[in-house]
């Protein structure tokens, strides 16, 4: 890379600046991850029924800003009969083009037959080069649940997994 500077007035269409360009005058000021110090910093609690709640929160990702300034309820997919399986609370950054927009919703996971011993995996979250989802929370939906309880819900703000993207406090 070359030396860059900016923001310079445009002459004629000489200077276009994007998105990144102006989000990267914060690199070495602010780190990626969740303020600990706004609102709820995501945490995520249990509403009625087959619901949880993330809580107020902040965070810089990918030369992106998230803001959630108001408790957020998610629906969870009604629980099956035939097993259990654990959804994911994700921050969903996606730069693709079609999309470009930061969201924070449940990803379903896959239903399998509980059997003692045998720990249930997470689904696999997307971590490309234009789109990474960050997990908030590991919500465990019961065979034949008909709510969540906070003994449900693993936060994972501030955990860390070799090989894998996740949100750390700033």
């Amino acid at each position: 890379m070359s030396v860059k500077s900016g923001f310079f007035n445009s002459k004629n269409g000489d200077r276009q600046y994007d998105s990144t360009d102006i989000s990267s005058i914060f690199d070495g000021i602010i780190n990626d991850g969740v303020f600990e110090s706004y609102g709820d910093a995501f945490q995520v609690t249990p509403g009625t029924g087959m619901s949880v709640v993330v809580g107020k929160g902040r965070a810089w990702l990918d030369h992106t800003w998230t803001l959630n300034d108001a408790p957020l309820m998610l629906e969870i997919e009604a629980a099956s009969t035939s097993g259990g399986r654990l959804d994911t609370v994700v921050l969903d950054v996606d730069r693709r083009k079609d999309v470009r927009n930061n969201s924070i919703y449940i990803l379903k996971g896959t239903t399998v037959q509980e059997t003692t011993g045998v720990p249930m995996d997470a689904t696999e979250l997307t971590q490309t080069d234009d789109r990474v989802q960050y997990p908030i929370a590991y919500v465990y939906v019961k065979k034949s649940a008909t709510s969540i309880t906070a003994s449900d819900i693993d936060y994972w703000v501030g955990k860390s997994v070799v090989g894998q993207k996740t949100l750390k406090y700033v």
